[in-house]
């Protein structure tokens, strides 16, 4: 009998987030898995923070959306909210089947300010509760 695997957590939950209009509105594609090199701000960062198997059949990942400002004024920090509360918005709309895999409950957490430490570029971090099929 053949192995049914979980999907790709991070695919998955970039090819749903993507689908959204309200939220390619205000990054267009730019969720990544990573900053690139040459970015172009606002854009989303995806990371899975951890992954349960709750039966052979269902995955649980929590996926971190670290959504990046344009920069550090206060103008970009409001918008870079406006994002984080639009991904918020939108999470329940992840459900559905997708090429990547099935998700069939989806959750936000709060939405925590985080500015670059560094740079202060502003930065909200929210996490994704998913439930996945194959």
């Amino acid at each position: 009998m053949p192995v049914s695997l979980l999907p790709d957590a991070l695919a998955l939950t970039r090819e749903a987030l993507l689908a959204q209009s309200s939220l390619t509105a205000l990054v267009g594609t730019r969720i990544y898995d990573r900053i690139p090199g040459s970015p172009t701000w606002p854009l989303l960062v995806l990371t899975v923070v951890d992954e349960v198997e709750l039966e052979w059949h269902t995955g649980q990942p929590r996926v971190q959306v670290d959504v990046w400002g344009a920069g550090n004024t206060a103008t970009d920090a409001a918008n870079a909210l406006t994002i984080a509360r639009t991904v918020r918005s939108v999470t329940r709309d992840l459900r559905g089947s997708w090429t990547a895999g099935d998700i069939s409950n989806a959750a936000p957490s709060t939405i925590i300010p985080a500015p670059d430490t560094e740079t202060g570029r502003a930065r909200y971090v929210i996490d994704l509760l998913l439930e996945t099929n194959p």
